[in-house]
């Protein structure tokens, strides 16, 4: 049994990590601020720290910080737990003096393996407290180990599920991922839903996310149930409980509309997304920004897969990592589609720079269209309430190619 504190300002997280550290045999303390938990770890002992980054007040990187800089805690082990998935904010914390970073939701299994691996390492001084400064790190352009590149990219077991009985489906599966945010995932996948009923397709739209979806906002559509209350075993009554049909045909699998820690777990996305191919043509899954179980099952079994992103340095660097991982992912026979939506009036990066960029061709470009805030806001999608739009064309001029 080990002692180890929490700190998260979600209260909802905090408990739920404490039920699931006390389910493993641990003794868990939870503070929701940063100074609290600084209190805390200053004055009692502890055998690892989990600790979210972005809190008031005192924030994750600075509690980090000031661990290392107290001689009694230079070994105390330090796992982030934090919803931001971006490789600077990982690299920020690791020179803050972090151990292990995850990201948020984590699957059960490998937060318990990882609590494992960390408790059972012997303990040394972190090279943060060793030395004034920062950890030093491979910075962009710099020089990164092959073995230390392909473990980063390559280093997801494959996941392998039965097969239901019955009949193979013969619906199609398509994905819509990336990994950054604000670049309009929901906005493709809900207009490319739309046009494929609009053209007489039997058309169901999963929201995967686990950060608050945004699919039933776009749409307006209260479901009865999310993927989150499913239960084990998925059959026709479960399904029906999980989707609603709205007024343009198109039928909506929810996402929870509150954060949750864990994602849909892969063998039930397997199952859900099996049975609904049986039942639908299209099956389109917006995807969350994190690439967890259910996400490698999506992307796994999916006939085409779409990476979106915005014409800006950001993201195309982001697209730029999905697509070294991304061989690793999916089998051959899946069709990668690379989408650029442009969320702004001006784009940093011309679409011939995307495709220099990202060394592979570029196949939908959706302009700007400044009636998005206002369909959005009225839950009325473009492809319903302005059908002739650039945007929705574009879509349509997409959906051509599958």
């Amino acid at each position: 049994m080990a002692n180890i504190l929490v700190i998260d300002d979600d209260k909802d997280i905090g408990n739920m990590l404490k039920l699931m550290l006390t389910r493993l045999g641990h003794a868990p303390t939870v503070a929701l601020r940063g100074d609290e938990g600084l209190n805390l770890i200053t004055n009692n002992q502890y055998d690892l720290l989990i600790l979210d980054l972005m809190m008031p007040g005192l924030d994750g990187y600075e509690v980090i910080r000031r661990v290392r800089a107290d001689k009694r805690l230079r070994s105390l082990p330090i796992l982030v737990l934090t919803a931001r998935s971006q490789p600077a904010d990982r690299e920020a914390a690791l020179e803050a003096g972090a151990d292990t970073y995850m990201t948020k939701p984590v699957e059960p299994r490998e937060f318990s393996a990882k609590l494992s691996e960390i408790l059972t390492a012997p303990r040394s001084e972190h090279p943060a407290s060793q030395i004034p400064g920062t950890v030093p790190l491979p910075r962009a352009g710099g020089a990164i180990d092959a073995p230390m590149l392909t473990a980063r990219t390559a280093g997801f077991e494959p996941l392998v599920y039965p097969t239901p009985n019955g009949p193979p489906p013969t619906g199609r599966l398509i994905t819509v991922f990336g990994l950054r945010g604000g670049v309009g995932r929901t906005t493709f996948a809900v207009n490319l839903a739309g046009v494929l009923a609009r053209a007489g397709r039997r058309v169901c739209l999963v929201d995967l996310a686990s950060n608050v979806g945004h699919v039933t906002l776009h749409l307006r559509v209260r479901t009865r149930m999310t993927w989150f209350e499913m239960p084990d075993e998925i059959d026709s009554s479960a399904i029906a409980q999980l989707i609603v049909r709205h007024d343009s045909g198109v039928f909506v699998a929810g996402a929870p509309q509150k954060p949750v820690l864990v994602g849909l777990p892969g063998e039930l996305c397997f199952n859900l997304l099996y049975q609904l191919r049986n039942t639908f043509n299209d099956v389109i899954v917006d995807g969350s920004a994190v690439l967890d179980e259910a996400m490698r099952t999506a992307l796994a079994a999916s006939r085409y897969a779409c990476l979106v992103l915005s014409p800006e340095v950001g993201a195309v660097h982001s697209a730029q990592s999905v697509l070294r991982t991304f061989p690793n992912l999916a089998p051959p026979e899946t069709l990668l589609k690379v989408i650029v939506n442009q969320t702004t009036p001006e784009a940093q990066v011309p679409a011939a720079g995307i495709e220099r960029a990202l060394n592979r061709a570029v196949n939908a470009v959706l302009p700007y269209e400044r009636g998005q805030a206002s369909a959005l806001a009225q839950g009325i999608p473009l492809v319903l309430s302005q059908s002739n739009a650039p945007l929705v064309e574009a879509v349509n001029k997409f959906s051509a190619t599958l």
